[in-house]
């Protein structure tokens, strides 16, 4: 490269993908780039496309904070490299960016965006209801999973055992930052064609996490309900569970339900001797030969 010449390079943005909401909670964002020995004129922070947070060098002093809603900026934490926001709640959910430009003579400026969401999280565990507890082969069990109210709305995974059956994802798409309540329904068909093994299947046209098994069976009238067949494990006794959670930062298992098979009515088998004859027939003719020989000494 021609010696003067200089370049803005390597920008790029390091944002938390989602943090807790509440007070005192805070995110860190960080800005890193190469200005090749060209000297920086500004450091720009926007939510939204509003400006928040500007670091100015050549000004003394070289920072300037715009009002966030509810939220505020640690100067002692912030610099050109990044920006700390403390205080953080639900509305600052959002687009970030950080936009980069050189001083003269280069003027050269750039800017790179990631999302940041703040979690309100459900204030109770997943609540989870069940048709029946107890099943007899060939029957469908049906399972509600429910939960509180939060932001974002949740992700619920279905868990047979210790094994993720299916996952109902939410679409984050709300712009009005009200907390929902999530729900999922799930309908588990019982077999016993095959050996126990777990599979996944899905129907749902709101799923958009798929997974590849032989146990899929679609329903075209139920596109909300989640299609499961399960062949029982040879105890007849498995635990039914649901997962809400919120990217990595939040996840809470509801309390599992215990589901068993009914007990099937056999009849005890009626023992028998060691010479292959009924065992209560072989007492009755012992019994009637040991009367004759008694009443035979007698005489």
């Amino acid at each position: 490269m021609p010696s003067g010449v200089w370049s803005l390079r390597n920008l790029s943005i390091s944002v938390p993908r989602a943090v807790y909401s509440g007070e005192g909670q805070s995110a860190l964002l960080q800005c890193s780039y190469d200005l090749e020995g060209a000297p920086l004129y500004s450091i720009r922070w926007y939510r939204a496309e509003t400006e928040f947070y500007r670091y100015v060098p050549r000004e003394m002093p070289p920072t300037m904070v715009f009002p966030l809603p509810g939220a505020s900026v640690d100067l002692d934490q912030s610099d050109r490299n990044q920006v700390r926001i403390v205080n953080m709640n639900r509305h600052l959910s959002g687009d970030y960016q950080c936009e980069v430009s050189a001083d003269a003579p280069l003027f050269h400026t750039d800017i790179r965006s990631a999302p940041l969401t703040v979690v309100d999280p459900p204030f109770r565990a997943p609540q989870i209801f069940i048709s029946e507890d107890v099943y007899s082969r060939g029957d469908v069990l049906r399972a509600n999973c429910s939960v509180d109210e939060s932001y974002p709305v949740p992700n619920i995974t279905w868990i047979i055992d210790d094994h993720k059956i299916a996952e109902t994802v939410s679409w984050t798409t709300e712009v009005d930052f009200k907390e929902r309540t999530a729900f999922s329904q799930i309908a588990i068909s019982i077999e016993d064609t095959e050996p126990y093994r777990m599979g996944i299947t899905y129907t749902s046209s709101s799923l958009n996490r798929v997974y590849h098994n032989p146990y899929y069976d679609e329903k075209k009238d139920d596109h909300d309900i989640i299609q499961y067949t399960l062949v029982p494990p040879p105890t007849g006794q498995f635990t039914l569970s649901c997962v809400a959670t919120i990217y990595d930062l939040y996840s809470r298992k509801s309390e599992p339900v215990y589901i068993r098979m009914a007990d099937a009515p056999y009849p005890a088998p009626r023992s028998r001797s060691v010479t292959g004859e009924d065992s209560s027939a072989a007492c009755v003719s012992s019994t009637a030969f040991l009367l004759l020989s008694c009443l035979a000494l007698a005489l």
